[in-house]
């Protein structure tokens, strides 16, 4: 990642000097210091899901964030949220365009976070570790489709989710190895890699997850460590199940533990923030706390700043959210101060 950004600052070091023809990009990374923090191994990148809002209300295309990262921010990594894509993701001239405008403004593009729903209500959406073999094996198929996409786009990987109903951790654990291993013997033909995130079911849990890293065991399977409260609930309160946002948990994992156990698996970080209060601090993590147990880690990579105020606002809850540009900018200086 970080070869192809200097290759094109020496190029254009080059072509002051020596009149070689240089790459297209006009914002070498090295140029932008303010994305490297203390610790140089980890790098600062906004997810896509930041401006859910403005996009999914036609303010926004995706085909803008590349500046945004770059102008708005001064940084060099772009992580993406395939949901705003669905009606493009077939038109292979848009997603070039994508890749072509990350490479004008010397952005790498990281994950794709890939969602699905359900349109029939009650009903789970295409999940790799439903019950029915038939369902799983439509939902690697889909999967697959998004494993183009980018690597079209020139991401490095995909997330995906591991969503079940009814069944026991162990049932899901296996029926998820099963979908994960066929997913990853077509990613890895194309040098992507499969992302688990805490988020949601079994996934809550960080020692389910490390239990199936450890039974898969490949270099294309990873985890996207998320800060979110919602995120370590393994199980809600039964009149808060179908709120992600709530924080009505029944079983709350330990959130800093929780990061801690998945950091040696991890090829990214989501750093999730909703409101902050009158020092900055986001109110509901201890960004000191958590860059404190990152800086001991061996993580290299992206940190992804995710901003959740604007969908929060989208969704009816209550409370002063700030801006999407705003909330981001918060989440950039608490790094910055702690990492």
């Amino acid at each position: 990642m970080m070869v192809y950004n200097r290759r094109k600052f020496f190029q254009k070091g080059l072509s002051a000097s020596m009149g070689v023809v240089a790459s297209s990009s006009v914002y070498p990374f090295e140029l932008f210091t303010s994305e490297l923090v203390s610790k140089d191994s980890i790098k600062i990148s906004i997810q896509l899901y930041s401006y859910g809002l403005d996009l999914l209300n036609g303010k926004m295309d995706v085909l803008d964030f590349p500046k945004i990262v770059r102008e708005e921010f001064g940084l060099g990594g772009a992580e993406y949220w395939n949901i705003p894509m669905l009606k493009k993701r077939k038109n292979k001239n848009y997603l070039g365009e994508i890749r072509n405008r990350a490479a004008d403004y010397g952005i790498n593009n990281t994950l794709l976070l890939v969602d699905f729903f359900s349109t029939e209500k009650g009903k789970l959406p295409l999940s790799l570790c439903s019950e029915k073999v038939e369902e799983r094996n439509k939902a690697v198929e889909a999967h697959k489709e998004w494993v183009d996409i980018a690597n079209e786009i020139g991401c490095s990987g995909i997330r995906v989710n591991l969503r079940s109903q009814n069944t026991s951790p162990s049932e899901v654990a296996k029926v998820s190895e099963e979908s994960l291993t066929k997913l990853i013997e077509y990613s890895s033909k194309q040098g992507l890699t499969i992302v688990i995130e805490n988020h949601g079911g079994y996934t809550s849990d960080p020692k389910w997850v490390v239990a199936l890293m450890k039974k898969i065991k490949n270099k294309f399977l990873g985890t996207l460590p998320d800060f979110g409260t919602s995120n370590f609930c393994i199980r809600k309160e039964t009149s808060q199940n179908k709120d992600y946002f709530s924080s009505n948990c029944a079983d709350q994992y330990d959130k800093y533990l929780g990061v801690e156990e998945l950091l040696p698996y991890a090829k990214g970080i989501s750093a999730k923030s909703r409101q902050f209060d009158k020092l900055g601090e986001e109110t509901e993590t201890d960004y000191k706390k958590m860059m404190s147990l990152i800086k001991k880690s061996d993580f290299e990579g992206y940190m992804a700043i995710e901003y959740e105020g604007g969908m929060m606002q989208k969704f009816g809850h209550k409370g002063k959210f700030l801006s999407s540009k705003e909330g981001i900018m918060a989440t950039k200086s608490l790094i910055n101060k702690y990492l």
